[in-house]
């Protein structure tokens, strides 16, 4: 039985259903951060956070990042994967890290 695997160049797309994630650390210290923190459903709110930690402390150095949720789909005309057992003429496979074309 002969297989064609090909490329298919899946869209990262953000997740409709799930709102990103902003989080805030104060990283000020010398020997150990401060510890304090926050998580907030927007940018507004952590920027507003850290102007009020650094008035009511004076500390500068903060750690912020942002967590999305994305999910992976597919181009035009590859609608759906194979499920297992499933055969089909053609295998929708991710791309994967190059090998050094050895057999295996």
């Amino acid at each position: 039985m002969n297989r064609v695997y090909r490329y298919v160049p899946w869209k990262i797309e953000l997740d409709p259903l799930a709102l990103p994630v902003y989080r805030a650390d104060c990283v000020t210290g010398e020997e150990t951060d401060c510890g304090e923190m926050i998580r907030s459903g927007g940018p507004e709110w952590i920027e507003e956070w850290m102007r009020r930690h650094t008035q009511e402390t004076g500390h500068t150095r903060y750690c912020r990042t942002v967590t999305e949720y994305v999910t992976l789909e597919p181009p035009p005309g590859c609608e759906r994967r194979p499920a297992i057992g499933e055969t089909t003429p053609t295998l929708l496979v991710l791309p994967s890290r190059p090998t050094s074309g050895g057999a295996g």
